[in-house]
């Protein structure tokens, strides 16, 4: 059965009265933690593979990979879905997550350049809250910004 141009132009007209209603919405802001954290997903299923002594160019290390790439990746799934049942906004659960993953990276560089314990932790420390910090203050800039363009 073809449609003819009337039907099409109608649903379109439909289509485009249901977009416009939603540009009043607020829209997602930038999501830093979410996209180092997916980055460090691939980089931990690469390592892990690797250190269980299969090789990424061979069919069992290759599934071995893709294996602890959908593990991964549906665990922080899973624990970003339970941050939103508790209550915690967008921007705040991005920033939980990019602090999560750049404090021990932090500690691990500055522990294997210097060999001493205390002051890696410190650094951990510091580059996890630095970086919570940094990725709320721009995801809550852009959220404000995306709130004023969507409303004129």
């Amino acid at each position: 059965m073809k449609l003819s141009d009337h039907q099409i132009d109608a649903s379109m007209k439909a289509y485009a009265k249901k977009w416009l209603k939603t540009l009043d919405q607020s829209r997602p802001s930038t999501t830093l933690g979410y996209f180092f954290t997916g980055l460090f997903i691939l980089f931990w299923s690469s390592s892990i593979t690797h250190l269980l002594g299969y090789d990424l160019s061979q069919i069992a290390g290759s599934l071995i990979f893709v294996g602890l790439l959908f593990v991964s990746g549906f665990v922080m799934w899973l624990l970003v879905r339970i941050m939103a049942i508790m209550g915690i906004n967008r921007p705040t659960r991005s920033a939980l997550l990019l602090s999560a993953v750049m404090g021990p990276y932090i500690y691990m560089a500055v522990y294997q350049k210097l060999n001493l314990a205390v002051i890696s932790h410190i650094s951990g420390f510091l580059a996890s809250i630095f970086a919570f910090l940094a990725s709320l203050m721009l995801d809550r800039a852009m959220e404000k910004r995306n709130g004023k363009d969507g409303g004129s």
